[in-house]
């Protein structure tokens, strides 16, 4: 991997003039750190905030993992844990942000890290740095296919309850056609990905209104001492921090995925301004969003005991039952939340097969000629898509022999991506905070 050629700091410093901005940028004639831009201008802010906001799909990740939380402290631990989370990923996002906005490439994170790591440290750093990136987002990818799946199999069961018996083989045939079909769309589908994303968005914020309103009006309401300080501990831990901080793991996943941003860099007319403004904004919205979500799901929970034995396998898809009272009322506000699923999936596929595709580019990967090919049918990765969906069906095969073993995989997308977040915040903050000459957000970055 020859990284001093493809990172000279010059370049680099080069990549974040304005020269970025304008009418050569959009006809594809600037260089990207030191490439020659292949993609298509096909994205907005709209719609790149669009993708992160359904990638991090917050409060419908919020109602598939709500059932660690509440065995690991009960209400008040993901109350509070959410808080933190989103104070967090607010901070840690305006910092990827700035970067982001000096070298706005496809690389991201990696590419971060050799731009502001000392030249005796850049290869490796940069080097691990983008592994640990492409695993956490293919396993971050990975778990919303698998929650996807699951919540339709679930659905099955909500709808069938005496008849259909959920087994696992069939669980990962679920999971196997969302990784299809997202690489499908990112394949056949990519002229449209802007446009099925801003729908994706809508969807996500008005299936938000509407479901709140649902609880609000007709769930029966838990008071305030057990929503903020009732604690509770059914894990088995026998510490209650310990338990506790095992509860914190499901507040922290419903926002990964921000730094999707980053990897359309490329695919955008003036990313240096529009990035970080889809990266921020999509946490912030998120954030505030699911919170007012986080509290009117525990305001609503009902009997915890109940929810947690429902056959679906989700306890939201039970408080959705109980509430309603209604199968296909219930049926109507689970699809929303499996749709997301979907189209979280179908960002985590773009967003992932451009970074694997970016480092080909930069010859860090095996066989990086061939995977840095870009289509010129489709003007997209077709084969970084490819490669990285079997990555992901693979990852299902180890399901249908240990369901245990898989969802332990799926969890390090937390380790994974956050890992990634870090290291580049981290040579900023000892080694490059004197080279910044533009978008410099100060003491928030």
């Amino acid at each position: 991997m020859d990284f001093e050629s493809e990172y000279k700091k010059e370049d680099m410093m080069k990549a974040s003039q304005p020269s970025f901005i304008g009418t050569e940028e959009e006809k594809g004639e600037v260089l990207v750190a030191g490439h020659v831009e292949e993609l298509r201008k096909d994205f907005s802010v709209w719609s790149l905030g669009s993708l992160c906001l359904c990638l991090m799909a917050t409060w419908e990740a919020l109602s598939s993992v709500v059932a660690a939380a509440l065995a690991n402290g009960g209400a008040p631990c993901l109350f509070y844990n959410y808080c933190i989370s989103l104070i967090g990923s607010l901070a840690i996002s305006s910092s990827l942000a700035e970067t982001a906005s000096i070298w706005p490439t496809a690389g991201g994170q990696y590419y971060f890290v050799a731009a502001l790591a000392p030249k005796s440290q850049m290869k490796i750093a940069s080097w691990f740095t983008g592994w640990i990136s492409i695993g956490g987002q293919i396993v971050l990818t990975a778990s919303a296919a698998f929650s996807a799946g699951l919540q339709f199999q679930g659905l099955i069961t909500l709808n069938n309850p005496d008849s259909y018996v959920p087994t696992r083989w069939q669980g990962m045939l679920f999971y196997w056609l969302v990784l299809l079909y997202s690489a499908a769309v990112n394949i056949w589908g990519s002229k449209i990905l802007p446009h099925t994303n801003l729908a994706s968005g809508i969807l996500h914020l008005a299936g938000l209104v509407a479901i709140m309103a649902v609880l609000g009006a007709m769930a029966p309401k838990h008071n305030a001492h057990f929503v903020f300080s009732e604690v509770t501990n059914t894990s088995g831990w026998e510490s209650d921090g310990v338990s506790w901080l095992v509860g914190l793991l499901s507040a922290v996943y419903p926002f990964l995925g921000y730094d999707a941003a980053c990897h359309l860099a490329e695919e955008m007319p003036r990313p240096a301004r529009d990035v970080p403004i889809a990266m921020v904004g999509s946490v912030a919205v998120n954030g505030i969003l699911g919170l007012g979500y986080c509290i009117m799901l525990l305001y609503s929970l009902g009997d915890l005991n109940e929810l947690l034995a429902s056959p679906t396998g989700f306890p939201f898809m039970q408080l959705y039952q109980n509430v309603t009272n209604n199968t296909a009322g219930a049926t109507v506000m689970v699809l929303v939340v499996c749709f997301i699923a979907v189209a979280a999936n179908a960002a985590g596929c773009t967003s992932t097969s451009r970074t694997y595709w970016a480092f080909a580019r930069d010859s860090a990967t095996p066989y990086s000629k061939y995977f840095a090919h870009i289509s010129s049918t489709t003007q997209v990765p077709v084969r970084a898509i490819v490669v990285l969906t079997i990555v992901e069906m693979l990852l299902g095969l180890i399901y249908l022999g240990n369901s245990t073993a898989f969802n332990a995989i799926v969890s390090m997308s937390v380790l994974g991506m956050y890992a990634s977040y870090l290291v580049p915040i981290i040579y900023m903050i000892t080694y490059g905070r004197k080279n910044i000459r533009e978008a410099n957000m100060g003491h928030l970055g």
